[in-house]
């Protein structure tokens, strides 16, 4: 009689409720931010007591690096090849917007933000951001100095810092949403600045 794998083998045997604790922290921070953080709406929500998170976490920041760590920043759909910086620009855009839109990428933002943010957490946001920008922006970079689309002397950081700020202050500051248009409009402003001039 043949076996059937269970679909979590190979997992710790606690993996279902590290999942659950960690969504459930993620949710809370992007919901609640860090300052109003409860540890027992964490609990309730994953359905665990609070001491077993505690036996893990044993302290509220550790709790929130280990959500934190657990985010996967993937912008895979932002590498794709429009013909042109604007449109390149627009696709990335809209990844990272969509992405801010969930609760892990709130939760990041959030972390990364907070006046209660530790520097170690407020690195550790960044260091997952900057792990899934890297490789798209790499690739839009690449892609518009081969073009002529691109001034040489602006180095990638500063418009990426410029659109990620623009996305953040619009979502975290202003309650707004992130609409075509204005994303369009954005996008414009950054294109123009990075032409080549003579």
């Amino acid at each position: 009689m043949g076996s059937t794998k269970r679909r979590d083998a190979g997992r710790p045997r606690g993996a279902p409720v590290i999942d659950a604790v960690m969504a459930a922290t993620l949710d809370e921070l992007g919901t609640h931010g860090l300052a109003a953080l409860s540890v027992e709406r964490i609990a309730a929500a994953a359905e665990v007591n609070k001491t077993s998170i505690y036996r893990r976490w044993p302290t509220r920041e550790a709790l929130v690096a280990g959500a934190l760590e657990y985010v996967l920043v993937d912008f895979e759909s932002a590498q794709e090849d429009t013909g042109s910086l604007r449109g390149d620009l627009l696709v990335l855009a809209r990844a990272i917007a969509d992405f801010l839109a969930t609760p892990a990428g709130l939760a990041l933002a959030r972390a990364a933000f907070a006046e209660s943010s530790s520097a170690e957490l407020t690195a550790l946001a960044g260091r997952q951001f900057a792990r899934g920008t890297a490789e798209p922006v790499g690739g839009l970079v690449a892609r518009a100095l081969e073009r002529g689309e691109w001034d040489r002397r602006t180095p990638p950081e500063v418009p990426l810092s410029m659109l990620v700020g623009a996305l953040l202050h619009r979502t975290l500051l202003e309650h707004q949403p992130v609409s075509a248009s204005w994303l369009s409009r954005v996008v414009d402003v950054l294109a123009a600045g990075l032409a080549v001039r003579p």
